[in-house]
């Protein structure tokens, strides 16, 4: 059984949308660069915005903006928390931005998915759901933070039900 947990997300402001950037957990991630992180494509001429994920330990000598950013799982695991950056550069301010997200690789454990930055409160986000915040900057940096949950689902059971647990 996979552990990995991965999101996708797309950032639209005005009537234009990013590709889909790529965040989380992998069982084949290094820490840091490897061969799952993928470099954002040049953008494309005029566009209104740019986005980005960037890696808060960045290697030296390229440029930090991912496309896709993976973790390996025992970070989570270790720590209980991993925050990825998001940025957002653009020449449009005063809009309204929305960030659609979902999960690419669903958990095998509960979590909370945090999404906090300037112009949008820390809050948890429901997975499917999306977010909009006005953009009050030309370039604004956000967290994403992926915290395991500490909850335990409860299962009512009658003391029958229980005892047959131990035969």
């Amino acid at each position: 059984m996979s552990q990995e947990l991965t999101f996708q997300f797309e950032v639209t402001l005005g009537d234009v949308t990013s590709a889909t950037h790529v965040f989380g957990l992998r069982e084949d991630a290094l820490p840091g660069l490897d061969h799952n992180d993928t470099p954002t494509p040049p953008p494309v001429p005029d566009a209104p915005f740019a986005t980005y994920l960037s890696m808060l330990d960045p290697p030296a000598g390229l440029p930090n903006q991912w496309l896709h950013d993976f973790r390996p799982v025992g970070d989570l695991i270790n720590d209980r928390v991993e925050l990825w950056q998001m940025d957002l550069a653009t020449d449009v301010t005063g809009g309204l931005c929305t960030i659609s997200i979902a999960e690419s690789q669903p958990a095998q454990a509960p979590y909370k998915l945090n999404f906090f930055g300037p112009g949008a409160d820390f809050q948890e986000i429901t997975i499917p759901g999306s977010i909009s915040f006005p953009v009050s900057s030309p370039f604004l940096v956000f967290f994403w933070e992926l915290r395991l949950s500490d909850e335990v689902d409860v299962v009512n059971a009658s003391w029958g039900g229980v005892k047959s647990l131990y035969h």
